[in-house]
């Protein structure tokens, strides 16, 4: 617990969660404004097209998962690791405690982009005189999808990053993998099972998809990934020196 609330901290005190909760409150901001401005009223009237409408917030998975790589594979690139490995010697306790930070501080992200969307979308289809359908099941499903979604994409990210130990290579392969290979693999009909889909299919919380799996299976292929990163990351780390 103490190495959980010192990770915690690490992550409160940078202004590395500031500037991406700023990006992310940019683009719903942006992205939701001409959603609702350029739709025509009685498509913005269907509870599916709300729903549309603040799906924006599911960016909050891919910000959680740059989160936890920046958090493990960041501490290598500023040579702060050793001086953590010196406080706690068990490698892996570090690394369960990173991966469950990673994992809070995802849900923390998705909270705050599933509040902004949903406030900011009601609004603006009030000014529109819209009826707003935005409390039915269909959409807040979605909203809590992305809850799940971003907290294990934050403990996935960390044990990439460790496993990495490269905080920019391994953004970069995080994107290169996200929009080449996944759309690649759909060439064999594989791509539902790739870690990007599998988090999708959590974030879309039960919503029929060709392209996904459905929920449950989702999140326990999700969960299976983010789990078997961090034991990796953490055989990786506690057979690794560091100076």
């Amino acid at each position: 617990m103490r190495l959980l609330r010192a990770e915690l901290l690490k992550l409160v005190t940078t202004r590395l969660l500031l500037w991406l909760g700023l990006l992310l409150l940019a683009l719903e901001v942006l992205v939701i404004s001409l959603h609702v401005s350029q739709d025509s009223v009685s498509s913005l009237t269907e509870p599916r097209n709300q729903r549309d409408v603040i799906a924006i917030a599911a960016v909050a998975a891919l910000v959680a998962l740059i989160v936890g790589v920046v958090s493990s594979a960041g501490e290598y690139g500023h040579g702060t690791i050793s001086h953590t490995f010196l406080v706690a010697p068990v490698r892996e306790r570090v690394v369960v405690a990173k991966v469950l930070a990673g994992a809070l501080a995802g849900v923390a992200l998705a909270a705050f982009a599933g509040i902004v969307a949903w406030v900011l979308a009601a609004l603006l289809l009030s000014v529109r005189s819209v009826p707003v359908h935005l409390g039915s099941a269909d959409v807040m499903r979605p909203l809590f999808g992305t809850l799940l979604a971003a907290a294990v994409a934050g403990g996935l990210g960390v044990g990439f990053g460790f496993l990495v130990r490269r905080q920019t290579a391994a953004i970069v392969v995080v994107f290169v993998w996200l929009l080449v290979v996944e759309p690649l693999l759909a060439i064999a009909n594989v791509n539902q099972y790739a870690p990007g889909h599998a988090v999708a299919s959590v974030v879309v919380a039960g919503t029929p998809s060709s392209e996904l799996l459905s929920f449950w299976p989702g999140l326990l292929l999700a969960l299976a990934y983010a789990v078997g990163f961090a034991a990796v990351g953490a055989v990786a780390v506690k057979r690794t020196d560091v100076a």
